[in-house]
């Protein structure tokens, strides 16, 4: 019986011994004021058709810091929606950087478009969408550009390719 209690006695040490890994002292430790699952987060407080994010993980930070959301899916009004992997929001809640196979499509006045890259960068204060690099918009009637560079004013239906590297545009 002694034997016994004295082996699980050296399992449980072993298996709970540190192990390499550091330790980091509980008042040097950064943490966020609130960490939410499965929840809604409103980008920008405008009455007639505010951005709804809807996110796996959202870790809100202190003032003054941005909030980041997770596994993201988001809508505004009926004329936008999209999917992305992660979203920063800007501390003032005006704008917000979309990364991870961002995916936005938009009601335009000849059909959806749908937008992919791998980032993209939104603006609520004035509907635009901006991208830097690789983009792919596919247009309802099936045309498809893809193009080094990319902006958009979402309300007023405005887009603008950088150098398109794919596909041709007619007007």
């Amino acid at each position: 019986m002694a034997c016994l209690l004295l082996a699980l006695l050296m399992a449980l040490s072993v298996s709970c011994s540190k192990g390499g890994s550091e330790e980091i002292p509980i008042g040097e430790q950064e943490l966020p004021d609130m960490v939410m699952r499965d929840a809604t987060y409103m980008l920008s407080q405008k009455e007639d058709s505010p951005m709804v994010m809807k996110a796996a993980t959202i870790t809100i930070w202190g003032t003054g810091r941005d909030t980041v959301l997770e596994n993201v899916s988001f809508k505004r009004g009926t004329d936008l929606d999209g999917t992305c992997a992660k979203a920063v929001v800007s501390s003032d809640n005006s704008h917000a950087e979309l990364s991870g196979n961002v995916r936005v499509a938009l009601e335009t006045d000849d059909g959806r478009a749908v937008i992919e890259a791998e980032s993209i960068s939104w603006n609520e204060s004035d509907g635009s969408l901006m991208c830097t690099g690789i983009v792919t918009v596919t247009y309802g009637d099936g045309t498809r550009i893809k193009a080094q560079g990319f902006s958009a004013v979402t309300d007023q239906n405005l887009y603008e390719f950088g150098s398109i590297l794919e596909g041709s545009f007619t007007e």
